[in-house]
């Protein structure tokens, strides 16, 4: 039991976020390949991960996986100073040292957890920590954890950094900086850093974390692509990224590695990776090799494609390669922003503090040579959408939608739906009702499949119409009235601003989900093309609180089909 300090302190803080409009939810999706997510029954086109080269829906990587785990079982439950050192963790991190172009390198569990057990081994009281003030928040936590005197230098600002170095009177120093940086996209100095280390004696460690394997014509990232990948002696990369997988790593010397693998104490005390994930990261290495020079051109083309259509439109974009920032004026616009487009289909995720600086709120957008011409159109429609919602947010004093998808804060706020609507789900969990909720309140498949960039929402005082008539649509949907006042997609909603659906539940489900519908085989995997990716429907584990959910729905089409025939 919480003691009752600690219960204030937390509910303080929370309300804190709260009113700061920087509360965060989490939500459960259903992956679908590289490029979709599922959210209960609908699809979105998905332009927040990080999954750069369209690997994670790779079939091969998986079946690397479920391979080495048949044979070798899946944890080692050791770490790798003890018995947790497998042949395939030496064999990977000599591919990743070949693919790197150093002489060695060193898995971590994470990139996050390399960039703490590198920084914090390698410097410490007495040192000193130059740091980019917009590095990632990995490297924060190393340098703070390192004990040595930390000094930020200005955001990618050379001169800043060179009058760093020398104040520096005493002790070793470290420099540290992205490559490439994670929200806006823009890449460091990286020649001239180099030299500014060379001429005060400094080392230099850089996190390509961004750029690994998606960028330079070996997939040597930034570095590459700049000329200094040989005069770096200390990189930080991952697996999660671009390599569609798990895991972190560091390429360089074989003395420094040695010396890590002695002084890193989050290496020395953290049980190593699982083998049948080093068979999985060894599988994607391999699938790089083999295919990296045509995923990196498609992703430079998309790139190219996504830059020229969304600056075409008059969006202000951040960085030159697939990393893109789109400036929002504060936390709430930002918001907005995401929740606009999210109504069409698209996901972009908005970046607010402290993940960005105060004032520094946008929305990322991730490009991937998973995506297609048609789902770039797609983004550049959904955004230019949501700016003009914000154009008529500002000049007719009308305040956003009601959020379709209710937190948790919401469903508790909530009445129980009346029986006659949602038989099926009246001996549901309360995790189920969320999510049956959840499902209810996103927009109808055809909303989401197409939609008009004329469509406008017609005002009328201090109320405004959320629902339009789309192509496609049939059907004419009964006005719902919304508040003039919301909160942000993760903050309170209250009682008032809760939507009631006013046609009947069981029209909107038949047109949703067919009735009895086939499953599809999965397509066979050919050696040396590209991979089949996952067919989610014939290979995620099931959910239950979905599959339950559906289940009642497919009841509910039979009991209707039933019905008709009979009256028929």
């Amino acid at each position: 039991m919480l003691p009752d300090v600690w219960k204030r302190y937390f509910s303080e803080e929370l309300a804190r976020r709260d009113q700061a409009k920087l509360t965060r939810k989490l939500r459960s999706l259903r992956h679908m390949g590289s490029t979709k997510v599922q959210i209960g029954s609908h699809e979105f086109l998905n332009f927040s991960s990080n999954d750069y080269l369209g690997l994670t829906g790779d079939l091969r990587i998986a079946e690397a996986a479920a391979s080495a785990a048949g044979r070798f079982g899946w944890g080692t439950a050791a770490s790798r100073l003890v018995t947790g050192s497998s042949t395939l963790h030496t064999k990977l991190e000599g591919e990743v040292a070949a693919f790197r172009g150093t002489e060695a390198a060193l898995l971590f569990g994470s990139g996050y957890q390399a960039n703490l057990g590198v920084i914090s081994a390698l410097v410490g009281s007495g040192d000193t920590v130059l740091s980019d003030e917009m590095n990632h928040a990995s490297i924060v936590a190393g340098c703070k954890l390192s004990g040595a005197t930390v000094r930020v230098f200005k955001h990618r600002n050379c001169d800043d950094l060179e009058r760093h170095l020398n104040g520096v009177k005493k002790g070793r120093v470290l420099v540290v900086t992205d490559s490439l940086f994670s929200v806006e996209g823009e890449a460091a100095d990286l020649p001239r850093i180099v030299k500014l280390c060379e001429r005060f004696n400094a080392l230099l460690l850089v996190d390509d974390a961004h750029a690994n394997a998606c960028l330079g014509k070996r997939g040597r990232g930034i570095l590459e692509i700049q000329g200094v990948n040989g005069q770096v002696p200390i990189v930080i990369g991952n697996f999660s990224k671009a390599l569609g997988s798990y895991g972190g790593f560091v390429a360089c010397d074989e003395m420094v590695r040695d010396y890590l693998v002695n002084h890193s104490r989050p290496f020395i005390y953290t049980t190593s990776i699982p083998i049948a994930l080093a068979a999985a990261n060894l599988e994607a290495l391999k699938i790089v090799r083999r295919e990296g020079d045509a995923l990196r051109q498609k992703l430079a083309t998309n790139t190219a494609f996504a830059r020229t259509k969304l600056e075409s439109a008059g969006f202000e974009l951040t960085g030159n390669y697939h990393i893109i920032g789109i400036h929002a004026s504060s936390p709430d616009e930002a918001l907005f922003l995401g929740s606009e487009v999210e109504q069409h289909g698209v996901l972009v995720h908005p970046m607010r503090w402290p993940t960005v600086p105060e004032g520094q709120n946008c929305l990322r957008v991730s490009i991937t040579a998973a995506h297609t011409e048609d789902d770039i159109n797609r983004l550049a429609e959904a955004l230019k959408k949501a700016r003009n919602s914000i154009s008529r947010k500002k000049t007719d004093g009308l305040t956003r939608r009601v959020s379709r998808r209710p937190t948790e804060q919401q469903l508790e706020m909530m009445t129980a739906p009346p029986v006659d609507d949602f038989d099926d789900f009246e001996n549901l969990p309360g995790e189920a009702m969320m999510s049956a909720a959840d499902s209810s309140r996103l927009p109808p498949p055809e909303q989401v499949a197409e939609f008009s960039e004329d469509a406008a929402l017609p005002a009328s005082g201090d109320t405004m119409i959320a629902e339009q008539g789309f192509p496609g649509n049939d059907k004419p949907t009964a006005p719902v009235e919304k508040t003039s006042e919301q909160a942000p997609d993760d903050g309170p909603v209250p009682e008032s601003a809760i939507e009631t659906p006013t046609a009947p539940v069981e029209e909107e489900i038949q047109e949703e989900l067919p009735i009895d519908e086939p499953e599809q085989a999965l397509p066979p995997v050919e050696a040396g093309g590209s991979g089949a990716t996952l067919a989610p429907e014939a290979m995620e584990l099931a959910d239950p609180v979905i599959a339950e959910i559906e289940g009642g729905t497919r009841k509910r089409q039979r009991k209707t089909a039933k019905h008709k025939k009979s009256e028929n």
